[in-house]
């Protein structure tokens, strides 16, 4: 197998991102009835990411009565893209399979995006 480049890691992460903010229409809040909602129209690749990278947001600053946001989808973007992508790729060689074992469930969804998109011939943005 080859390795994927974490740039295509990153960029799957940050569509995702973008299509969970989009499901929030324009009030800027992302519900939970908005992403489940969003997950019968994405596209089959990006569905499995997409639910467990907004269960990570939601759970990530849990408070009694807060509300996702497209800031708080960004931080994460910001957090995984640091601590769930590039942690694994300390050579900065792209990620091989030995190195994607050991990822999150959330960065082996990415990873998986990439592959998806990259086989399709579509870009991530």
């Amino acid at each position: 197998m080859s390795r994927i480049a974490k740039a295509d890691v990153n960029a799957a992460l940050s569509l995702v991102a973008r299509q969970l903010i989009k499901s929030g229409g324009a009030d800027g809040k992302v519900s939970r009835a908005d992403v489940k909602k969003a997950l019968t129209e994405l596209p089959r690749a990006q569905r499995g990411l997409a639910d467990i990278f907004f269960r990570f947001v939601d759970n990530r600053d849990f408070k009694a009565g807060a509300q996702v946001t497209a800031k708080d989808i960004n931080k994460a973007v910001a957090y995984a893209k640091e601590h769930m992508i590039a942690k694994y790729d300390l050579n900065e060689n792209g990620l091989s399979k030995e190195e994607i074992t050991k990822m999150s469930l959330t960065g082996k969804r990415a990873v998986e995006l990439a592959k998806a998109l990259k086989a399709s011939g579509a870009g991530a943005d």
